[in-house]
């Protein structure tokens, strides 16, 4: 059936002026032409993460909102040498009379360098149907990173069959891993975390633990992270 695209009602035209933008700005990968870039993430020839933030949308009442001063650090915890008594230092919150444990509010400083800190952008909300505000960056760790011996999780883990048996282990490689990453997203004016990884990693249900295993960057490895801004401070744009 034919359908004179002009006469699209106006949530469509929102739409479809959105679909023109995004594959105006997209590098597509075929399998004839390959990637037409130069970018070493995107031709997976080092170790990258893709850092995904969401937040609100507004402020509850409809006002717009921004997130400012963000800063995104990546660091190796294991680099020095295995992590054995981590201190994750997750804030502990009541929920319905049960203490949780929130991906946010740890340390801001492990004592170590980060192998990569890049500031984060003013996140405002762009498009007005989006359920959310987000941004996303890339990181590309050093190459003395990349190059880090790595190993096949699944090796090790293919001869445990009890779960439970599995989870342990591999909260017992993390601490040891030297690709093993822990990703923390601060702001100014806070003296506790926005978002930790390895608080995250904390409220992995069985499932995702063996699913996602942890944050780890494997060679040439691209992987993606979701981080919530849920511990951040807004405010106006």
């Amino acid at each position: 059936m034919w359908v004179d695209a002009e006469n699209l009602t106006a949530p469509f035209r929102t739409l479809r002026a959105f679909a023109k933008t995004l594959l105006a700005t997209t590098t597509l990968c075929t399998a004839f032409a390959g990637c037409e870039t130069d970018e070493p993430c995107a031709r997976r020839e080092a170790a990258c993460a893709d850092v995904v933030l969401w937040g609100l949308k507004d402020d509850g009442m409809g006002r717009a909102i921004a997130y400012k001063g963000l800063s995104l650090s990546v660091y190796a915890p294991n680099q020095a040498g295995p992590q054995r008594a981590a201190t994750d230092g997750c804030e502990i919150a009541m929920v319905d009379g049960k203490p949780v444990k929130r991906p946010y509010g740890s340390m801001t400083s492990l004592g170590s360098a980060p192998l990569q800190q890049v500031p984060v952008p003013t996140l405002t909300l762009k498009e007005s149907f989006s359920p959310s505000i987000q941004g996303r960056l890339t990181v590309q760790l050093p190459a003395a990173f990349n190059e880090l011996n790595d190993r096949d999780l699944d090796d090790e883990l293919g001869l445990i069959t009890d779960s439970a048996a599995q989870v342990s282990k591999l909260q017992e490689l993390r601490d040891q891993d030297p690709r093993a990453i822990r990703v923390i997203l601060t702001q100014e004016g806070l003296s506790r975390s926005v978002w930790d990884s390895r608080c995250d990693e904390a409220l992995f249900s069985s499932d995702e633990w063996r699913m996602k295993k942890y944050y780890r960057i494997g060679k040439n490895r691209h992987i993606g992270v979701f981080a919530s801004l849920e511990g951040a401070m807004t405010s106006s744009p």
